[in-house]
């Protein structure tokens, strides 16, 4: 039996060199600009001064992290090199032979360091439908010939980071969890954990569903060189590579933290800090001249703006040594962490019909965002902490308690549900596995829906949870 990891050690913000003030001017911010945060773990010379979940997430709850995804891949290559299965200036014609014959001169030059770095050459993703069986994607990728020179250009590239992700798999005959539960994994104490696949195999380029802890536990991984409480968990020398600038980004479309360069997996940003990053402001910022590890898992429209405010509240309060207590921002800010919770639907007892316990019933047409959307059924409950049940058909048919001004629901969807205005009833379910919430309202019958931010894949509800027990054959 594995003995659990001892917890993360925690101190006052203050001890650490922290001003308490200085995290609650981040969360202001954060309001301000319209991040939604979901979970948050600051961390300062290993210790963590604030962390906070903002209900109905948790912060045991493992959650779809996108392509943070990607950087624990890059571990997984980093172990795989130094156990001799790969190098880094391995051909992928000769790691994938059976796909050889489709590749043209500059694809047959790529290599395992150009797919890690996304330096392949390729103006464009070759990852271009998302539901395809990525056993046969070597193939796909090998007869996409690069635009460019491998190592002179820079592209986002899911397809490449898949490549690693295939190559490791191939190599270890394991899939990726299964590769980095002994080696990574367990050594950080990250006890759940599930990643999306197909045909046996991790997709590596995101699908990773892990805790916000677990975030800032990588982060603190990265910022002490790959040692952990005094173990080297990373091959020593790993760390340096996947940080290291490989490729310029200043070409890149994005806004200024993306255009710092790219590493192994890893974004560089201003300030000489890194981070692991996600889609819709999923993030590990490590900046190591101060010790400091920022995760957080969020929806964030705008993830430059999430960044800014870290750099301008956070990095400049910073002090080399302990601070004075401040009895007084201390309190406000664990009242403000423990609190923090996303606004549930409450119902406004004006707008309730006098047959508030007939059923709902609504129908939806069903649009490029809510493809699979068809209806949204509620009956009143004998609950007086769940009064509602809903039925909602998005995918499959899901039967859903629900909270009137309050979250129900401890399984991969919370919900609340009330009565808004005259002939109104809204309801929002949280997918607490994912960073999505949607949002349905009823009205006369007909049904609208709106998600906080829409899936990048199947965008159903059925579809925003974690993947479990999933058998896996080599």
């Amino acid at each position: 039996m594995t003995t659990p990891a001892p917890p993360l050690p925690r101190t006052r913000p203050e001890d650490a060199g922290v001003p308490p003030d200085a995290v609650e001017a981040l969360l202001e911010r954060w309001e301000r600009v319209g991040v939604e945060a979901h979970g948050l773990v600051v961390l300062r010379h290993g210790e963590v001064v604030a962390e906070a979940d903002w209900a109905p997430y948790t912060a045991d709850g493992i959650r779809l992290v996108y392509s943070v995804s990607k950087t624990f891949t890059a571990c997984a290559v980093g172990f795989a090199v130094a156990d001799g299965l790969l190098r880094l200036e391995d051909r992928l014609v000769d790691l994938f032979p059976e796909a050889a014959d489709a590749a043209g001169p500059r694809a047959r030059r790529l290599t395992l360091h150009h797919v890690l770095s996304m330096s392949t050459g390729h103006r464009t993703d070759t990852l271009t439908w998302r539901g395809l069986d990525v056993a046969d994607f070597p193939a796909q990728f090998l007869a996409t010939e690069p635009d460019e020179e491998p190592g002179s250009w820079f592209v986002y590239h899911n397809g490449a980071t898949l490549m690693a992700a295939l190559a490791v798999q191939r190599a270890t005959g394991q899939r990726l969890l299964d590769h980095l539960r002994p080696r990574l994994l367990d050594p950080l104490g990250l006890d759940d954990a599930a990643w999306q696949g197909t045909d046996g195999l991790d997709l590596g380029y995101s699908g990773l569903h892990v805790t916000t802890e677990a975030l800032a536990r990588l982060g603190e991984l990265l910022r002490a060189d790959g040692v952990w409480q005094g173990r080297r968990v990373l091959p020593e020398g790993w760390v340096a590579q996947m940080t290291s600038v490989h490729v310029d980004t200043a070409p890149h479309p994005e806004t200024v933290d993306w255009q710092q360069g790219y590493g192994y997996q890893v974004w560089r940003c201003r300030h000489d800090a890194f981070r692991a990053d996600g889609a819709w402001g999923q993030f590990s910022v490590v900046h190591p001249a101060t010790g400091l590890v920022v995760a957080v898992t969020s929806m964030a429209t705008d993830t430059q703006a999430l960044l800014d405010a870290l750099w301008e509240e956070l990095l400049p309060r910073l002090s080399p040594a302990p601070l004075p207590r401040d009895d007084e921002a201390h309190a406000r800010l664990e009242e403000r962490l423990s609190g923090a919770h996303l606004p549930p639907v409450a119902s406004d007892h004006t707008s309730v019909p006098e047959a508030a316990d007939a059923p709902v019933t609504a129908h939806h047409e069903p649009d490029e965002d809510h493809p699979s959307l068809r209806s949204l059924s509620v009956r009143v409950t004998e609950d007086p902490h769940a009064p509602w049940q809903l039925t909602v058909e998005d995918g499959e048919v899901l039967v859903l308690t629900a909270g009137d001004g309050a979250w129900a629901g401890d399984g991969p969807w919370s919900a609340s549900a009330g009565w808004t205005a005259p002939h109104v009833f809204e309801a929002v379910v949280v997918a607490r596995e994912t960073p999505h919430v949607l949002r349905l309202r009823a009205q006369d019958g007909v049904l609208t829906a709106a998600w906080n931010g829409r899936p990048l894949g199947w965008p159903a509800l059925v579809a925003l949870q974690a993947p479990r027990d999933r058998p896996w054959t080599p």
